[in-house]
């Protein structure tokens, strides 16, 4: 690979005008080259493509917040929700105030981690939702993508389909955030 350098003459100072151009603009393309491009901001990013914001490290809280307050204040017999990591660290979360945020989401990434033990091990496949019944309630863990999972408590007399309906749309407006 050769490229042409603008020929030197010392006795003329034009020649080295153009040189020290030539070199000026040279040593600048270089830069942009190896420099990364400055990040946007969220506030940036949502305002130019609000379907952008998909590393759920830079979600801001409050979308997640928002959309969990809604969906437990909207949604008859439910009684918390929670946004874990797989590894089981709160990501967001509605409950009720007798309720450890951080010990929900440990016992959510335990629940999934054994159910997709269980789902591989008797040939299942792929599991969709985590259901335990108890006395009291239902908990249901459904993944939110590869980032994210949603558990949702609900009372006893929720209708199962009703609340499987609801948690399948909340899921839809939850995965595209995780993609």
């Amino acid at each position: 690979m050769s490229s042409k350098v603008p020929p030197s003459n010392s006795n003329s100072s034009a020649g080295e005008q153009v040189q020290q151009q030539w070199l000026v603009r040279l040593t600048r393309i270089i830069i942009q080259l190896f420099t990364p491009p400055e990040p946007k901001s969220i506030v940036q990013s949502a305002q130019s493509d609000p379907t952008s914001i998909k590393n759920p490290i830079m979600i801001q809280a409050s979308v997640l917040q928002n959309l969990l307050q809604n969906f437990v204040s909207s949604t008859p017999d439910i009684q918390g929700a929670a946004l874990v990591s797989p590894d089981g660290l709160p990501l967001s979360s509605v409950l009720a105030a007798n309720m450890d945020e951080e010990r929900t989401a440990a016992m959510s990434a335990a629940m999934l981690s054994l159910g997709e033990r269980i789902g591989q091990e008797l040939e299942r496949g792929l599991v969709e939702r985590i259901f335990v019944e108890g006395e009291k309630g239902y908990s249901i863990l459904t993944g939110c993508g590869t980032e994210a999972v949603l558990l949702v408590l609900a009372s006893k007399a929720a209708k199962q389909g009703l609340l499987f309906l609801e948690i399948k749309r909340l899921v839809a407006e939850l995965k595209p955030l995780f993609a």
